[in-house]
């Protein structure tokens, strides 16, 4: 199980929580727990890509984005499969969406939104948090 391949990882009730520093090397080893625990609970082939890929747009954005330069972060990140789906989440506190340009093309999101079943942007408070909802075929 993901959760017990690294002490660091939370298990949660049909999950995992974790939480990296806002650094690139956080967007591959989120990615290993997204598609290592979607494989675990039956997902296709085909699933686990588009889960590898919305997970990478999600934390590369966070990555880049939430913190300015220098500043120090953190990045969360948690999983969880219930009633047929399987539910990713990255959040972030820094300063959320709005503030200057990206300096990208801002595909990331739309790519997101066209891999998921189920997409959500949450902006309360600090930071930003994107839900990602895939439906876990049987």
């Amino acid at each position: 199980m993901v959760g017990d391949r690294l002490s660091s990882a939370k298990a949660t009730l049909g999950g995992f929580e974790l939480s990296r520093p806002a650094k690139p090397e956080t967007v591959p080893a989120f990615r290993r727990y997204a598609t290592a625990f979607a494989a675990e609970q039956g997902a296709a082939p085909g699933l686990v890509g588009d889960v590898a890929l919305a997970v990478t747009e999600a934390t590369t954005n966070a990555v880049k984005y939430a913190y300015p330069p220098g500043q120090p972060g953190e990045i969360e990140f948690s999983a969880s499969a219930e009633d047929g789906w399987l539910t990713l989440r990255v959040r972030d506190r820094g300063k959320g969406f709005g503030e200057g340009s990206s300096g990208g093309l801002g595909l990331g999101l739309t790519i997101i939104a066209c891999v998921c079943n189920r997409f959500q942007i949450v902006q309360e408070g600090s930071g930003t948090q994107v839900l990602m909802r895939f439906v876990l075929e049987a």
